[in-house]
C-alpha cells in the first residue's frame, strides 16, 4: 500500500512546482533552502539523502556530495535528475529501499505533510543513517495562536489545496527522539519549522 497522500497530483504538478513553490514561499525560496542546507556538512565524501526530492530543490545545491534522491514521483524525479547528479530511486519513504546506517546525513523539505504517517518516515530517516549521522527536516507545521491558525488556514486552502496533513511541533520532537539532541528553527512567520539534530552515537 502506498502511504503518500495526493501523490496522484503530482504528475500534473511537476511542470510547474518550481513556480509555485517559489510563490508559495514568499520571496523565501533561496533563504529556506540555504538555511536547511546549512544544518548538515556538504562536501565530497558524504553520502546524503535527499528524501522526497521533489523536482530538486534541494539536490541541485548538493553535487559535491554522494547524492541520493528518492520520491513517489517518477515524474518529480525526472525533473531533479536534470537539476543534480546522483542516483534517482523511486520509494515510497515509510519503506526506504536501504541498509541501516548507510548515508552519513539525510535532509528533507516540505515532504511530511504529504505522507500519512510521518512519524514512520522519520524513522526510516534515521534507520538509515550511521551513528552521528546528521538529519535535517523543513516542513509547514501546526499552530497554536488564532492569527497563525489563520495564516496557516489561508496556505493550506490556496498553496496546498487543503490535501495537506500537517504535524505539530511534539509529533516532531518525538521523531527526533534518537537524536542526540534537537534543534529548532522558524521561519515564514513561523509556520515553517526546520528541525535537526545528529544520531545518537
Amino acid at each position: 500500500m502506498v502511504e503518500v497522500r495526493s501523490h496522484g497530483f503530482f504528475r500534473f504538478l511537476a511542470p510547474v512546482y518550481d513556480i509555485g513553490a517559489k510563490m508559495a514561499m514568499l520571496g523565501r525560496y533561496e533563504r529556506l533552502r540555504q538555511q536547511l542546507l546549512g544544518k548538515i556538512e556538504i562536501r565530497k565524501g558524504r553520502r546524503v539523502l535527499d528524501m522526497a526530492s521533489g523536482t530538486g530543490y534541494l539536490a541541485e545545491k548538493l553535487g559535491v556530495v554522494d547524492l541520493v534522491c528518492t520520491d513517489i514521483s517518477l515524474d518529480m524525479l525526472t525533473r531533479a535528475r536534470a537539476k543534480a547528479n546522483g542516483d534517482f530511486v523511486l520509494a515510497d519513504a515509510h519503506r526506504l529501499p536501504f541498509k541501516a546506517g548507510v548515508f552519513h546525513s539525510a535532509v528533507s523539505s516540505f515532504a511530511l505533510h504529504e505522507v500519512s504517517r510521518p512519524g514512520v518516515v522519520l524513522d526510516e530517516m534515521f534507520r538509515i543513517l550511521g551513528p552521528g549521522g546528521e538529519i535535517a527536516v523543513m516542513d509547514v507545521v501546526q499552530q497554536t495562536r488564532f492569527s497563525k491558525k489563520i495564516l496557516l488556514e489561508i496556505f493550506h486552502t490556496f498553496v496546498e489545496m487543503r490535501t495537506a496533513n500537517y504535524v505539530n511541533m511534539a509529533q516532531l520532537k518525538e521523531g527526533f527522539r534518537a537524536a542526540d539532541g534537537v534543534n529548532v528553527q522558524l521561519e515564514m512567520f513561523g509556520l515553517v519549522a526546520l528541525v535537526w539534530g545528529k544520531k545518537r552515537v
